[in-house]
């Protein structure tokens, strides 16, 4: 499972997950990344269930946050059940600023802030954008993504 998200204004996005493993070798693999801009909100909740016959269960779930202002705020809730002994099962989430030194690199290069802050957001996002197979739907979600920063 994948997701992609750019938060701005006063929006609040609640994202609930659920990966549960019934069947043994099973596998998911899940990563969401959202940006925040303005005094926007998010509020990541996952839950990894293995049941006891699911052993060889290989499960990974990850949130990651880039916050583009200091009034934005983002919450994780990343969680594991497991009731088998015999699993490979992760989890992780992390929340950071855009790098003041990247900020100035771009702009040390001529690149206006607003452009070079879209730049590391394409960067951030680049490990979700390059998974997904179908080139139509990643050019459209781009274009998505360059929509949010538009004035």
């Amino acid at each position: 499972m994948l997701a992609l998200s750019v938060a701005q204004g006063t929006q609040e996005f609640d994202q609930r997950t659920l990966q549960s493993h019934q069947a043994p070798n099973t596998g998911s693999n899940l990563l969401y990344k959202n940006a925040l801009l303005d005094r926007a909100r998010t509020i990541f909740s996952g839950l990894i269930i293995v049941d006891p016959d699911a052993q060889k269960t290989d499960a990974y779930q990850g949130n990651r946050n880039l916050m583009l202002s200091d009034d934005a705020e983002a919450n994780s809730l990343p969680g594991l059940e497991i009731h088998a002994n015999d699993v490979r099962c992760t989890h992780g989430a992390t929340t950071g600023h855009v790098d003041a030194e990247q900020m100035f690199y771009l702009e040390s290069r001529g690149i206006p802030p607003s452009d070079a802050r879209q730049l590391l957001v394409f960067g951030f996002f680049e490990e979700v954008l390059a998974k997904i197979a179908d080139e139509a739907l990643r050019l459209h979600l781009r274009e998505l993504i360059k929509a949010r920063f538009r004035p």
